[in-house]
């Protein structure tokens, strides 16, 4: 079991803070009523590519729920796989032409299988132009990669799904040059297109573009994984979609608080533990190993949670 000393020992980062957020330490919670029912009591997947392997836009929102609904109870997974698509496409020499990128669907079943989700957030784009200019072939996988994950969430029983567009590709391009942020807005147009009872887009593109351009920093230095800064963003967005408002504080004072701290030691947990047991290919095949301890060591995090967000 993994104590509380533990948890409060873990180490935070340091990111470069933004001039748009306040350097005061966080606030109190001010609970909202009641949290959304597709999230309270319920069990989320999180699925997507490095950024979402990465997670920290899933700490932050593991966050600023367990913080501003003590009562509930939020079950999350994160789920996301450097490289992956859902196109199945792969461009020339990825990855210095050791492997091809991974695609969704060698995983998905095993893991809707395995983690039974009743919430699915997908996040997918970013790779699935596989960074070309804009084509029709290529747009038509990725509609074809996102109409199949919804189909397969919808019959694995999946009750509520929830479509995040792609993170921009944060680089300026010349005018005489392929925008290959031109390839996501498409995306992400296309994907604020559908429509379902049990479905909800998240245009977080459209946003994170309206941002960007507001602003001087970049959200991701390297042009495609967002920094500390971009995550926070991806987080609030994703949040205030679903009518949750969050403070406007720096990474680095939500870091230095024990509940994240607990929160996003369970989410490293998480994947570290449930993705080998699911098993996924990428560069060489992985298969389904036990489970071992997780689920305690897992509980024990949500009990320190727990302790720590309702504590008077």
């Amino acid at each position: 079991m993994l104590s509380r000393r533990l948890i409060l020992r873990s180490l935070a980062l340091s990111p470069t803070l933004s001039p748009t957020l306040s350097l005061a330490a966080d606030p109190p919670a001010s609970p909202s009523p009641s949290p959304p029912p597709a999230l309270a009591s319920k069990r989320i997947a999180f699925l997507g590519d490095s950024i979402t392997q990465a997670g920290a836009y899933v700490s932050f929102i593991s966050y600023f729920l367990h913080k501003q609904f003590p009562a509930a109870a939020f079950d999350i997974f994160p789920l996301g796989l450097a490289s992956e698509t859902v196109s199945g496409l792969s461009e020339p020499g990825h990855a210095g032409g050791a492997f091809p990128r991974p695609c969704l669907f060698e995983r998905l079943g095993r893991t809707l299988a395995t983690v039974k989700p009743d919430t699915v957030f997908a996040c997918y784009g970013m790779n699935d132009g596989i960074y070309l200019p804009p084509d029709p072939q290529r747009l038509a996988a990725f509609q074809s990669g996102i109409t199949r994950l919804l189909s397969d969430c919808r019959n694995a029983g999946v009750s509520s799904l929830f479509l995040i567009t792609p993170p921009i590709y944060d680089a300026p391009t010349p005018p005489d040059k392929p925008n290959y942020d031109a390839v996501l807005s498409a995306f992400a147009s296309w994907e604020v297109s559908l429509k379902g009872p049990d479905l909800r887009v998240i245009n977080l593109h459209s946003a994170m573009r309206k941002a960007r351009d507001a602003r001087k920093d970049a959200f991701s230095p390297d042009h495609v994984h967002p920094d500390d800064q971009g995550h926070l963003f991806m987080a609030r967005t994703i949040l205030s979609a679903l009518s949750i408002t969050t403070p406007d504080i720096s990474p680095d004072v939500i870091r230095a608080n024990p509940i994240f701290k607990a929160c996003d030691q369970l989410r490293q947990l998480r994947w570290d533990r449930w993705m080998p047991h699911i098993g996924y290919t990428r560069e060489k095949t992985f298969p389904p190993q036990p489970l071992g301890s997780a689920p305690a060591d897992a509980a024990a995090l949500v009990a320190t949670i727990n302790s720590l967000r309702r504590s008077p």
